[in-house]
C-alpha cells in the first residue's frame, strides 16, 4: 500500500486535531487535581488572616505568625 502525499497530511491533520484536545484534557485535569489538593491544606488564620499550608492530619492547627488555634477545614459559620 502506497501512502501519497496527500493521504500523509490529511492523517496528520486528523491526528492533530484529536491529538491536541485529548491531551488539554488530560492537563487541565491533572491541574484540577493538584489545585484541590493545595486548597484542601491551606489555612486562614482566623485572628491575623495569615495564609498557610499545614498537611498533618490534626483538627486545629496554630499559626505561625500569632499563635491563635485554627480549625482546619471548611468555616464553621458555612454550616
Amino acid at each position: 500500500m502506497d501512502l501519497t502525499l496527500t493521504e500523509f497530511v490529511r492523517d496528520v491533520l486528523l491526528g492533530s486535531f484529536v491529538l491536541v484536545p485529548l491531551l488539554a484534557v488530560i492537563s487541565r485535569t491533572l491541574h484540577a487535581r493538584v489545585e484541590k489538593r493545595a486548597l484542601a491544606n491551606r489555612v486562614i488564620c482566623r485572628l491575623c488572616l495569615h495564609a498557610f499550608e499545614d498537611s498533618s492530619h490534626v483538627q486545629a492547627v496554630i499559626c505561625p505568625i500569632c499563635g491563635a488555634a485554627n480549625e482546619k477545614g471548611r468555616s464553621r459559620r458555612l454550616g
